[in-house]
């Protein structure tokens, strides 16, 4: 990789990162409260981050995502949240999963839609999955609602899967269409 080839991909790294920096502390931009579910809106810009940047980029983007969720969840005293097995590592995985697929599947004959669609696919459940086994094996839930956790736990289950519902709709029609309407941009870049 040539030293400006790598410079733009730093630059650009930094950028996806300043906007989910951005997008966490703004309200209602990245992370959507809509009654008891909490919709965030951040994992497609690290799964974007990992297609265009590739893996490596992609974990530096989405570890950037996991630091600012922890800081959030300090602020707002969401203690399950503040541990790194909850917010970082999984956050860190969505942007190398997402990247691997995808760089994985460019060396096939898949068409590139679909391989967009699928490593959008991988990172949004990457998320979602190792979100909620850490809550469940840290006791996040517990130590967010105290001893009713385990009565209402399939409530809290059902919530949580409405919301990876949400984000895997939203992720699967964003990042796929904005990653075909800025390639030549980001080709003419890198």
């Amino acid at each position: 990789m040539k030293k400006k080839e790598k410079l733009v991909r730093l630059v650009m790294c930094a950028l996806f990162s300043a906007l989910i920096v951005v997008m966490t502390f703004t309200p209602y931009l990245g992370y959507i409260s809509v009654g008891p579910i909490e919709i965030t809106t951040l994992h497609i810009i690290a799964i974007f981050g990992a297609l265009v940047l590739g893996p490596k980029y992609g974990s530096i983007v989405g570890g950037v995502w996991g630091l600012t969720c922890i800081v959030r969840a300090i602020q707002l005293g969401f203690a399950p949240f503040a541990n790194p097995m909850v917010s970082l590592v999984p956050r860190i995985l969505v942007g190398l999963v997402a990247g691997l697929v995808f760089w994985g599947l460019s060396k096939t004959k898949c068409p590139k839609v679909i391989s967009l669609v699928i490593a959008t696919l991988a990172g949004t459940l990457t998320n979602t999955v190792l979100v909620i086994t850490a809550l469940t094996l840290f006791n996040g839930f517990e130590s967010l609602l105290g001893a009713a956790a385990s009565a209402i736990e399939t409530i809290i289950l059902t919530l949580i899967g409405t919301n990876g519902l949400i984000e895997l709709i939203s992720a699967l029609v964003i990042v796929p269409s904005l990653y075909m309407s800025t390639e030549k941009f980001f080709k003419s870049k890198l």
